[in-house]
């Protein structure tokens, strides 16, 4: 009977072949998009960090990110995002936030924060929940270092709102 079972794992790929529905890899999900997999991030050849929804930590009771837009989806005002940035010189950094939001979720204020300061900005309408918009949000200073990035709703709302599906923040 072993010999059997080792044999069919062998010819059908292991335990973790896409035959059985489970990989240990899981790289790539389904569809071919990438998955949220949280990561340090450096500074681009540009001199910018870019904080992607695919590389930022969830935490929250309903926050889900979505393969398919590449963005974090807000469900509650208890959601938010973390990042870990090496931030490589002291000083005030541009925000740019890259983000969509239907027209009647619109106007609810964010909150991005790192350990030593805070912006504070308003979510504008993009049109709709497909199309994203670049908002330059301001600027927060930020030590050099390696530190915690936030991103969270300042507006407190009931379930079934939302405040915006966060796609990226740039610091420039």
């Amino acid at each position: 009977m072993l010999h059997t079972i080792l044999l069919f794992t062998w010819l059908f790929g292991g335990l973790y072949s896409p035959y059985f529905g489970y990989s240990n890899q899981q790289s790539t999900p389904k569809k071919g998009f990438q998955a949220n997999r949280p990561t340090r991030i450096d500074k681009n050849i540009k001199g910018a960090y870019h904080l992607t929804a695919a590389k930022g930590k969830a935490i929250g009771p309903d926050i889900k990110f979505m393969p398919e837009y590449q963005a974090f989806g807000w469900f509650t005002s208890k959601d938010r995002v973390e990042w870990e940035v090496d931030v490589k010189k002291t000083g005030d950094y541009q925000v740019d936030i890259i983000y969509s939001v239907d027209n009647a979720e619109a106007g609810k204020e964010f909150i991005l924060s790192s350990p030593t300061s805070q912006l504070l900005g308003k979510v504008l309408p993009s049109g709709n929940w497909e199309t994203y918009k670049t908002l330059g949000a301001g600027k927060i200073h930020l030590n050099q270092g390696v530190q915690k990035i936030v991103f969270k709703s300042k507006t407190q709302f009931k379930a079934g709102g939302a405040i915006l599906d966060l796609r990226e923040i740039v610091l420039r």
